[in-house]
């Protein structure tokens, strides 16, 4: 029998606290019922804390505010827990495992007991997994709508799982903590959306074999396949509520656009030539204002060619990608990546990117930059990202030396100034 834990009871008071705290602040916060089954999010500055007081819980959203903090949470995750229909919970599992996880079934435990022991919501959780039999897709049976742990929303329908749509990584587990670790395996058993890889044996195995894996700071397809590890290696699970049926969408929100482009562009053709590709797709899209790509040039730093001040920038479909401007260049894990085309049709994972530097605020060089992106021949190298990820080093500076012939490499795109 599934066990609702003790959060459940509490709502009454976390939500009368929440509305005294936070100003019935609901609709700038946290949630907007849509008029349909489902729920609308602002995932924008959308942090809460909640402690035990001697007069039951308090909630605000400056964690200064509180002392004998001991938990984490958000107010959308009492909400959820109401009577009304709710999206499914999934998270990224605290503990990793070797690659006997006791079949499908005995990864199925393993997600239920973590998410009843951290008095996640009553559902189904099931561990995101793939066999030489199964899908691991499939095993999501007919739900729709997903959130994390702390509220913010993941994906909405299988189809959008399916084609790499995601609002956000699945890096925040069952007790609302975030995956800080590198590289973030989680065993999957997945190659790209095909279907399945490696699995340990069906996930029986931790003495021979491989084991795909996606990681936990991935969105489109490496949040599920970016390699092989061996089957006596550690990797989490993720696990994902199946019962509830429930739109998730989210709130637009207001600031720069970041894209990545649909075209490849070639190392040797200079700054400004990176600059107009970026500015050509942003006009074919619709967007306004002046767009530049985000490289770092010989003796200069990419994060110097913008406003870092100004609004913070955002995917094409209103996603954050980062709180501030400034945490876009400085921060070790974005929000969302910048892997969305410029008309938000297109959502490219794992792409190369060319960026010139090991990181956002440091300079390039000649030798980190073709040349100051003149020089594609053969033997010159230049630092390139990969689209899909927000731990910096891999959308920044995954590939430290790739070769300036390629001919594949996209860049990153981002408006200069907020256009009203």
């Amino acid at each position: 029998m599934k066990k609702k834990g003790l959060l459940p009871f509490l709502i009454p008071i976390l939500f009368s606290y929440f509305v005294i705290v936070c100003n019935v602040e609901l609709q700038a916060e946290t949630i907007v019922a849509t008029g349909e089954v489902g729920y609308q999010l602002n995932i924008n500055n959308f942090n809460t804390y909640r402690e035990a007081t001697s007069n039951g819980v308090k909630v605000a959203s400056d964690s200064n505010s509180l002392s004998n903090k001991t938990a984490i949470t958000s107010p959308i995750q009492l909400l959820l827990l109401s009577e009304e229909e709710a999206p499914n919970i999934a998270f990224l599992t605290s503990e990793a495992f070797n690659g006997d996880l006791g079949g499908l079934a005995g990864a199925d435990k393993l997600c239920q007991d973590l998410a009843e022991t951290a008095g996640l919501p009553a559902n189904t959780y099931v561990a995101w997994l793939s066999t030489p039999s199964v899908n691991a897709i499939d095993r999501l049976g007919n739900a729709r709508g997903w959130v994390r742990v702390d509220g913010k929303p993941l994906a909405d329908t299988l189809a959008d799982i399916s084609a790499g749509r995601m609002f956000l990584p699945l890096r925040v587990d069952e007790l609302g903590n975030f995956d800080n670790t590198s590289p973030g395996y989680v065993w999957t058993g997945n190659i790209n959306w095909a279907g399945y890889g490696d699995s340990c044996s069906s996930w029986t195995s931790s003495d021979q074999g491989m084991g795909e894996y996606g990681t936990s700071d991935g969105m489109g397809y490496v949040f599920k396949d970016f390699g092989g590890l061996s089957c006596r290696g550690l990797a989490r699970l993720y696990c994902f509520g199946v019962d509830n049926n429930a739109r998730v969408t989210v709130v637009p929100a207001v600031g720069r656009i970041a894209f990545i482009t649909r075209g490849s562009w070639m190392s040797d053709g200079g700054v400004a030539a990176a600059d107009q590709l970026c500015q050509d797709e942003a006009m074919q899209a619709g967007l306004n204002g002046t767009f530049k790509t985000l490289i770092a040039t010989d003796g200069a730093s990419a994060a110097s060619r913008f406003n870092s001040d100004g609004s913070p920038w955002v995917r094409p479909d209103g996603v954050v990608i980062a709180p501030t401007g400034a945490e876009l260049f400085s921060s070790d894990y974005i929000d969302s990546a910048i892997y969305q085309s410029a008309d938000g049709l297109g959502y490219y994972a794992n792409s190369g990117i060319w960026t010139g530097a090991i990181d956002p605020t440091t300079a390039g060089t000649s030798d980190t930059t073709c040349k100051n992106w003149t020089d594609s021949s053969d033997g010159n190298t230049a630092i390139s990202g990969r689209s899909g990820f927000t731990a910096q080093w891999k959308f920044f500076a995954f590939d430290p030396d790739y070769q300036c012939s390629a001919t594949w490499k996209h860049l990153y795109c981002l408006q200069d100034n907020l256009q009203n």
